[in-house]
């Protein structure tokens, strides 16, 4: 059975879907695309290979059939536990459970992971290697470029995580910093005989306990706020719109002046100051979108940021149609520097006399107090480069972790029940912190081994007989940088550090020597 009409009522096309809609998933288990020099369209049709088609109309992710090389179709094949048709729902981030938030509950899930693109991604790798569609790189040369920091606005693509009940897009595979997920609505899959007879012969006895490794840890469909769901529509309208208008920038938000004419900074600076920003909304997709109100019209504006990067803007105002900045656009990311309390700088002097960020010698001074227990990647962005290492984009997380909003941290298990024969505990993160280890990840000391074996010291030294308030910047840079990477071996330790004390003696250190005190403005 091939499912031909999405759960909304609204056509599917299958394999024959085309344009943004159509997702590929290519498989990272056999390691086929970064080993091998494998074609890209043989990608999907590797074992545990995918396509998906995403619904128009309510952004549902419907399993297509499944393709070879031949082009003929697979029927029964036990590969495949749920045959075409299974039916995937937007979802809350939130309601993610914690299988796919951690690394080691992830890779020891049965998870399949890869990278997963649109349509999209063909049509900017191709134009990237002055090629058309037909004649697409191998995904060796293409995981090469996507791994290149030169090419962030190449978006369109995520790395991916799908199992039976839930399809996740995370920015980073080092962090589960999570983009977009879809929850399997019970009911819809098309079972394979074969795997439900396999499955009956299962004797693991974690397999009926276990939260979500082998079927349906939830035997109904996932309750979302129709706010959130107003948002996910809102979100999938914005994809759309910045793969059809979208303006690559591929430059930091803090660098609005280099990327921006004097004239959108001026127009967004006063729409700015006339709080005509009227909504700011996290959506989907790692996009965040704005109603910018101007003479009586509703602009949308879309911005889509990738690794702390602005990668591409969208407006619906002419100046923008023509592929210019605006000062719509503008105007939103000075609202997200006053949300998110971090600096802007601007070419000439602007007064600013109301709201929670004021401009003075062109610099924007935020207000702390509204913000005291907030902190993600954004409030990492650096300020003015220094003559040597500066270290606040670490520092910056000393209040956050001193006086969390939320719990910096809990403990899950993988099993339920009061019979259950095996509790396997994982630590969860909330998102202070996955920013923080995210961060220290892409801007940490990656020779830190090397650094810490100059200073006599093991890999894996433990940091409470070190004597902190003497060590210098280095060397805690580094000890920073060893407690991350731990982490990913030894799961928990990040959060015995911060129980300990231990990382935050360290992170005041920092904070001391290099002469900053914690201030991100």
């Amino acid at each position: 059975m091939v499912r031909r009409q999405c759960i909304c009522g609204a056509p599917l096309h299958g394999l024959d879907a085309q344009g943004p809609q159509m997702f590929g998933f290519i498989p990272s288990s056999s390691l086929a695309h970064y080993n091998y020099d494998c074609e890209f369209d043989t990608g999907v049709t590797l074992p545990g290979g995918r396509v998906f088609e995403q619904c128009l109309e309510c952004g549902a992710m419907t399993l297509c059939e499944y393709p070879t090389l031949d082009g003929s179709l697979r029927g029964d094949d036990p590969l495949i536990t749920y045959g075409p048709g299974t039916v995937y729902e937007q979802c809350d981030i939130a309601s993610v459970p914690m299988t796919y938030r951690s690394f080691r509950a992830l890779m020891s899930s049965g998870v399949t992971g890869g990278v997963m693109y649109s349509q999209a991604f063909r049509a900017n790798l191709a134009e990237l290697f002055r090629t058309d569609e037909r004649h697409m790189p191998s995904w060796k040369v293409a995981k090469d470029a996507m791994l290149d920091v030169a090419n962030n606005a190449l978006d369109e693509w995520w790395y991916a995580s799908v199992g039976r009940n839930f399809i996740v897009l995370y920015e980073d595979p080092k962090v589960p910093q999570i983009v977009s997920a879809w929850h399997r609505i019970p009911g819809m899959a098309i079972k394979n005989s074969d795997i439900v007879r396999i499955n009956g012969l299962n004797a693991d006895p974690r397999r009926h306990g276990a939260s979500d490794t082998i079927e349906m840890a939830a035997e109904r469909e996932l309750e979302i706020p129709d706010e959130r769901r107003a948002a996910l529509r809102i979100g999938n309208q914005a994809r759309l719109r910045l793969i059809e208008s979208g303006i690559g920038i591929g430059r930091g938000m803090r660098e609005l002046a280099s990327w921006s004419s004097p004239e959108a900074l001026a127009g967004g600076a006063r729409l700015f100051d006339e709080d005509a920003v009227v909504e700011l909304t996290d959506t989907s997709f790692g996009i965040r979108h704005a109603v910018v109100r101007d003479d009586g019209h509703d602009e949308q504006v879309d911005l889509l940021t990738r690794h702390d990067v602005v990668a591409k803007v969208a407006c619906t105002c002419d100046v923008a149609q023509s592929r210019h900045v605006c000062a719509h656009i503008v105007a939103m990311v000075l609202e997200i520097a006053r949300r998110y309390r971090f600096r802007i700088t601007l070419p000439t002097p602007v007064e600013h006399t109301h709201g929670a960020m004021t401009r003075t010698g062109g610099a924007a001074q935020i207000d702390r107090a509204m913000f005291d227990h907030y902190a993600d990647v954004l409030d990492v962005i650096h300020e003015d480069d220094a003559d040597g290492p500066r270290y606040d984009w670490l520092t910056s997380y000393i209040e956050p972790f001193e006086a969390p909003s939320t719990p910096l941290y809990r403990v899950e298990f993988l099993t339920e029940g009061p019979l259950a024969v095996y509790n396997v505990g994982y630590c969860v993160y909330n998102e202070v912190v996955l920013s923080f280890i995210d961060i220290v990840i892409s801007q940490g000391d990656h020779d830190y081994m090397r650094t810490l074996r100059r200073y006599g010291l093991d890999k894996d030294v433990s940091i409470p007989i070190l004597n902190v308030d003497t060590l210098d910047a280095e060397l805690i840079a580094a000890l920073v940088t060893m407690i991350v990477y731990r982490e990913r071996r030894n799961e928990g330790y990040l959060a015995e550090c911060l129980e300990s004390g231990v990382l935050m003696r360290l992170l005041r250190r920092l904070r001391d020597i290099d002469g900053v005190c914690g201030r991100l403005v």
